[in-house]
């Protein structure tokens, strides 16, 4: 009975694996990337704690809302992550990422789990991250970004990223349980990798800040 209890709470344990996703997101200066890792978390957790035994008095909401929040959080940090690895410059960086957060929202209230819901952000962002790196490429006549940038994030991230999706759209059947686990660990791993290794955009010098409440509560 035990290891039953254990295994239908695993998807909701799985989703603490994010904690170090947003502790170092805080520690290179992606304070807004860590803001978002962390309500994707909550919400994710909450969702899932929904379907677990005992543990119905967690959901402060109607499921069919967390069910929302947990995959517009998912898709939303999909985006974030990748608008940071394009390193855009102000105004167009906060300008792409409020035109994913409008149109994620949009879409994933006409349909919540269709393909499109993560294709969709994933595209539109691997367009504009080409459109500009070719930009870049033609006035250095050279490679953009650096090949380190390729090999050790880029190449990586997106293995995991297309490991966390296939597990999400074409193996669930095998064992939700652990199969949706691993899921939100190769999705973490993601974002990890995906984020630059400073936030060269936030302004200032010194020891990155650390991640506390008012992290999670505004952007510094």
């Amino acid at each position: 009975m035990g290891s039953l209890v254990a295994k239908l709470l695993l998807p909701t344990i799985s989703t603490l694996v994010f904690l170090p996703t947003i502790s170092i997101a805080a520690k290179r200066r992606f304070h807004m990337e860590a803001m978002v890792y962390f309500f994707t978390m909550f919400f994710v957790a909450i969702y899932h704690a929904c379907d677990g035994p005992g543990l119905s008095v967690l959901c402060f909401m109607r499921y069919d809302i967390l069910e929302y929040f947990s995959i517009y959080g998912t898709a939303l940090s999909i985006w974030v992550s990748l608008m940071a690895l394009a390193e855009f410059d102000e105004p167009k960086r906060s300008t792409f990422v409020m035109f994913g957060v409008l149109t994620i929202a949009v879409r994933i209230y006409h349909d919540r789990w269709g393909y499109g819901v993560y294709s969709g952000p994933i595209g539109t962002a691997v367009l504009v991250i080409t459109v500009k790196w070719l930009q870049k490429m033609k006035e250095k006549k050279g490679l953009y970004p650096d090949k380190s940038v390729y090999t050790q994030q880029i190449g990586p991230g997106f293995c995991f990223g297309a490991l966390a999706l296939m597990l999400r759209f074409f193996f669930e059947e095998w064992d939700y349980t652990y199969v949706h686990s691993f899921y939100h660990c190769a999705l973490a791993m993601a974002f990890v990798l995906l984020l630059p290794k400073e936030n060269k955009k936030a302004g200032g010098s010194g020891t990155p800040a650390r991640l506390d409440c008012s992290t999670l509560c505004c952007c510094v």
